[in-house]
């Protein structure tokens, strides 16, 4: 705005402002319209003597406190015109204090109609699909008894004629019976999945932050997954050295629904070496660096990093891109017979995003895949 300036230090009256490309306003300090250039009126459509029978809360949304806000902020804003309506004009505003022995608000004025109705008919249609979304989310969870019963039953009866309850099979019958009962498993697995993400989706996923031993969540985790991974003969490792507290503010049951899915894929996917889980505080330059904003609140050591590293096959860098959205990848993971795993992977990124953190994944071919994430664990001091 320090055009304005310029215009009157080549010219010491008001018609300086003619030479201004925008419709250009004059308001006194208590809001009384002094002046407007062509452009202005030529904008607003209607004729100088009109203008000076008005107020400007008669010219547009927000009128005189609307504007005080502007100039004391330089910031500008998107306001529609309250003159011939039948168009649905908008504008884009700035204004500027200005003292030339008389303090006055210079303000002006350009026509952004065609751009803010595009933005409005794109956020309307962004809107509308966030709104299908949610329908279908919640449809999908309210049902989904209704869709694992079925299965439920098919995957129980298939393993207890297995077991001998309905009387003697025959190998062929064997053979037959394990294929129906592993298919169904696989089928129950995918449902519970498609499930669990609708839930994450639509908001209805329940969670209560509070304080818990983060020692014994990773106790119990290693006990869990380290029968698995000395079947396969892989090293399962926990460091918690690192770790500067034990009792730690979040939701234990998301953390530990993500930490599952997360050391289940490492231990599946590594068939030889080792699944090493790593604890540690990040400092702040790092969090800036992961995208965090640092809050002056907030004790020393109030984030955690969480990485789980194995030595699998690993993936290419192309694998690794949108791989927390599984409706990107559906197509590529329907390929390799992995839609499961794709679901897992966006319910685990919406599950990080619960406790407020964040998640990223990077992998080399032949050297092994780490995921890692950051969640705050402390409560915010007021």
């Amino acid at each position: 705005m320090n055009i304005f300036k310029w215009l009157f230090g080549i010219k010491k009256d008001k018609s300086a402002l003619g030479y201004y490309p925008d419709a250009v306003l004059v308001l006194s300090s208590s809001g009384e319209i002094l002046y407007a250039n062509q452009n202005l009126l030529d904008l607003l459509k209607i004729t100088s003597d009109e203008l000076f029978n008005m107020e400007i809360i008669d010219i547009i949304d927000g009128g005189f406190t609307l504007i005080s806000s502007l100039a004391k902020s330089k910031d500008s804003a998107v306001v529609r015109s309250k003159l011939n309506l039948d168009e649905d004009l908008f504008f884009e505003v700035k204004a500027s204090e200005y003292d030339d022995g008389e303090e006055k608000i210079i303000i002006s004025m350009r026509d952004v109609t065609n751009s803010q109705k595009m933005l409005n008919k794109l956020m309307f249609e962004h809107e509308y699909l966030n709104k299908l979304t949610r329908n279908k989310n919640t449809f999908l969870t309210k049902i989904s008894g209704e869709l694992t019963s079925p299965v439920h039953s098919i995957n129980g009866f298939s393993q207890a004629i297995l077991e001998g309850l309905g009387g003697d099979v025959n190998e062929k019958q064997e053979k037959y019976l394990k294929i129906i009962n592993k298919n169904s498993t696989q089928l129950l697995e995918l449902i519970n999945s498609v499930v669990e993400y609708s839930k994450l989706e639509s908001g209805l996923y329940e969670y209560e932050f509070k304080n818990f031993d983060f020692v014994n969540l990773m106790t119990s985790l290693f006990t869990q997954y380290k029968v698995k991974a000395d079947d396969k003969k892989i090293i399962l490792n926990f460091n918690l050295n690192s770790l500067g507290k034990r009792t730690i503010y979040s939701d234990e049951n998301v953390l530990r629904k993500a930490l599952e899915i997360l050391l289940e894929n490492a231990v599946n996917t590594t068939e030889n070496g080792s699944v090493q889980l790593t604890v540690s505080h990040p400092d702040n330059e790092y969090l800036e660096l992961a995208g965090f904003s640092i809050n002056p609140n907030l004790q020393d050591k109030a984030y955690l990093l969480v990485t789980i590293a194995d030595t699998s096959a690993g993936m290419q860098e192309a694998d690794l891109t949108n791989i927390f959205d599984p409706y990107v990848n559906i197509d590529k993971f329907i390929a390799k017979k992995a839609v499961a795993k794709s679901m897992e992977m966006g319910i685990v990124y919406n599950l990080i995003r619960i406790l407020k953190g964040k998640i990223w994944a990077e992998s080399e071919l032949m050297k092994g895949t780490s995921f890692s994430f950051i969640i705050p664990i402390e409560r915010l001091s007021l």
